[in-house]
This record gives structure tokens, sequence and C-alpha cells, in this order.
């Protein structure tokens, strides 16, 4: 299996949070586009529903003080690294080109 970035989460950008409990996942700022995300703690590409609920509110959490409320989107789509669950809070403007 090729090395998976998101397994590593090395220390090179801003870490939000970090959780054990209920289950193991991280926020941190993407070093592709320096926008907060949450990541999975098992490269696993579909977290269960209570899951993917703990990890969208977590994140929104942050998205809120760092844009403010009802300023940003969560974007589930797994552009680069599609089979390791991740998702992006992105500013209401932001573009992917």
């Amino acid at each position: 299996m090729p090395k998976c970035e998101l397994c590593e989460l090395r220390d090179y950008t801003q870490r939000y949070a970090s959780f054990v409990h209920p289950f193991s996942f991280t926020i941190l700022d993407c070093d592709s586009c320096d926008t907060p995300m949450a990541v999975l703690g098992d490269h696993r590409a579909a977290p269960t529903d209570e899951e993917l609920a703990f990890m969208v509110e977590a994140l929104s959490l942050i998205a809120r003080a760092k844009y403010g409320a009802d300023k940003f989107i969560i974007d589930g789509v797994m552009r680069q690294i599609p089979d390791h669950c991740h998702m992006h809070a992105r500013p209401i403007l932001w573009r992917h080109d």
C-alpha cells in the first residue's frame, strides 16, 4: 500500500484538536488549501453516520471561530486522497479550480 499523507499527519500545520474518544480523528489545517479539515484516524473512505455527525460538529466549531457563523461550508469531497475520510471547512467564497 502506498504511503498515505493523512495516516501520517505530520506536524507542520496548525492543529486544533485530536480526539481519541468516541473515536480517533484530528482537526488541523490542510497543507494544500490552508483550511481547517477533519481527518478520520482510521484509513477508510466512509465513516459511520455517528462518526460523520460528530466530525462535522467538531469541525463546524472551529470554522465558526475562524470564519464566523454561517460564513463557511463543510466540503466532504475528497479530491486528492479519496480513500481516507476527511472533510474541509471552507469559507463561503472559496473556489476550487
